[in-house]
C-alpha cells in the first residue's frame, strides 16, 4: 500500500542532496535522478482520466541487439483488429513501470481500444543519440531504434497491431528518444509526440526525410530548468556532464511542422490561464500541435508533484492539460485524417 505521506519513502540522502543543492547551481542535476520517486501519480481534482495501474499490463521479453530486452503491454479486450499502438517511453533514471503510472494512456487504451506498450531502456536510460544524460550517468550504447522496431514487430505478430498506426510519446530522455526514433525510423510511425524535451541540433542535421507526412505534437514548459525552453548551447553541463546543443522548443516545433508539410501560420488558443495551444494545418488533413506551458517546467502536464520543494526547482506542474488525453486526441485525429 502506498504511504499517505509520499516523503516518508525517500532516503535521507535525498534531503542531504536537496539541502546541498539549495546552496549551489547543481540543484537540478542532483534531483533529476530522484524525480520518479517524488512524483505522485493521481488524478488532478478528478478532472482527468485515471493514471495507469501496472497490474493491467503484462511483461514481455525479446532479444534485440544481442540483449534480452523487456517491455510492458496492455491489449484491449474484445477490440476489433488491427489495433493502433501507442509506445510510451519513460524518462531517464526511470522504469517502464513508473511511467505507466504517470500517464492516463493505459486507461484510455482500455476504453477506446488501442494497445499501450511501455518499453524499458537499458540501465533506465535510452540511447537517444545525444551521447549524454541529464542525470550525469553513463549514456546507454544500446541500439534502441532497433529495439523499438522489434517491439512493434512483436505487437504486430502476437496481438494484431496495425503497423500503419503506430504512435510514440515520451518525456525527458523518453522525449529525446521519441524524436530520435522519428528521425531515424520515420517509416515506423504514423505520428508522435515529445514532452519536456527538444530536438538536438545534430539530430536535426541528420534527421531522415519522412516517406510520408509525420504529424507531431510538442509539449514544453517555459520554466523548465533541465531542458531550457530557449534551447541549450553546446557543452553546457548538467551534473558535470557536457551536453549537446539543443534547439529551442519553438524551433523544434517549427522543424517538425515543416517536416510534416504544415502551414507556417498557427491557430492559437488558450487553455486555463497559462497554456497556449498552437495548431498548424498539414498535408492530408492532419495537424501539428504545440503546447506551451508558461508557468510549468520539467514535469508531465497533468501530473501533480506532491513535494513543494521539488515543484519549485523543476519549474512547477501544470494541471490544466492531461498529457494522455491531449496525445490520444491528437493521435486519433491523425487516424481519421488519412
Amino acid at each position: 500500500m502506498r504511504p499517505r505521506n509520499a516523503l516518508s519513502r525517500f532516503p535521507m540522502t535525498l534531503f542531504r542532496c536537496a539541502a546541498l543543492v539549495m546552496l549551489s547551481t547543481s540543484l537540478a542535476g542532483c534531483l533529476v535522478a530522484r524525480v520518479p520517486l517524488m512524483i505522485e501519480a493521481h488524478q488532478a481534482e478528478q478532472r482527468f482520466p485515471a493514471k495507469g495501474e501496472i497490474d493491467s499490463a503484462q511483461p514481455r521479453t525479446l532479444i534485440s541487439g544481442g540483449l534480452q530486452r523487456r517491455y510492458w503491454v496492455q491489449v484491449p479486450a474484445a477490440a476489433r483488429k488491427p489495433l493502433p499502438v501507442v509506445l510510451v517511453l519513460h524518462g531517464g533514471t526511470e522504469t517502464a513501470e513508473a511511467v505507466w503510472g504517470q500517464t492516463s494512456l493505459p486507461t484510455l487504451g482500455a476504453r477506446d481500444g488501442f494497445i499501450v506498450a511501455a518499453p524499458q531502456g537499458v540501465n533506465k536510460h535510452w540511447n537517444d543519440g545525444r551521447g549524454s544524460t541529464l542525470a550525469g550517468d553513463a549514456p546507454s550504447t544500446a541500439d534502441d531504434v532497433a529495439f523499438l522496431r522489434a517491439v512493434i514487430a512483436d505487437l504486430v505478430l502476437r496481438d494484431g497491431a496495425d503497423a500503419r498506426s503506430v504512435f510514440v510519446i515520451g518525456a525527458s530522455n523518453g522525449g529525446f528518444m521519441a524524436l530520435h526514433f522519428a528521425c531515424q525510423a520515420p517509416d515506423a510511425l504514423r505520428a508522435g509526440a515529445n514532452v519536456i524535451s527538444t530536438l538536438p541540433t545534430a539530430e536535426a542535421r541528420r534527421c531522415k526525410p519522412a516517406p510520408k507526412p509525420l504529424p507531431w505534437m510538442s509539449m514544453n514548459g517555459v520554466r523548465d530548468p533541465l531542458v531550457p525552453f530557449a534551447g541549450m548551447a553546446e557543452g553546457e553541463e548538467r551534473r558535470g556532464e557536457p551536453q549537446p546543443a539543443l534547439l529551442s522548443a519553438d524551433a523544434t516545433f517549427q522543424f517538425l511542422a515543416q517536416r510534416a508539410g504544415c502551414t507556417p501560420e498557427a491557430q492559437i488558443s488558450r487553455i486555463g490561464g497559462s497554456v497556449e495551444k498552437r495548431v498548424r494545418r498539414c498535408n492530408g488533413g492532419a495537424t501539428a500541435e504545440q503546447y506551451v506551458f508558461s508557468e510549468a517546467g520539467h514535469v508531465w502536464p497533468g501530473l501533480p508533484i506532491k513535494s513543494p520543494m521539488l515543484s519549485m526547482y523543476l519549474g512547477g506542474a501544470n494541471l490544466d492539460v492531461d498529457t494522455g488525453e491531449a496525445a490520444w486526441d491528437f493521435f486519433r485525429r491523425t487516424l481519421a485524417a488519412r
